[in-house]
């Protein structure tokens, strides 16, 4: 029988390339920003005008969750009383 030795793998030649993929891409995207004049309003203002656009609708989605929450809560524990009372009737 012959044995097979297990030798360590350092933690570069694991992951050389992932490593090498996050360097590169984390330069490209350094580089393009440096590269133009970044204008922050541009790109960050329209997020922002479509996040205060859902945000009513939002809450009117919760406004009208609530009351068939509520409903359905009751309903269940009614029928969970009725349930524990003709349980115990039972034999």
């Amino acid at each position: 029988m012959s044995e097979v030795t297990k030798s360590k793998v350092s933690f570069w030649d694991a992951h050389k390339v992932q490593i090498v993929g996050l360097v590169a891409g984390a330069s490209s995207l350094v580089m393009s920003v440096s590269a133009t004049d970044y204008d922050l309003n541009g790109s960050i203002g329209p997020i922002l005008d479509g996040v205060v656009l859902l945000i009513p609708s939002l809450i009117a989605l919760i406004v009208g969750l609530v009351p068939a929450i509520i409903a359905i809560s009751v309903i269940g524990l009614v029928v969970g009383i009725f349930d524990g009372i003709i349980g115990k009737f039972k034999m």
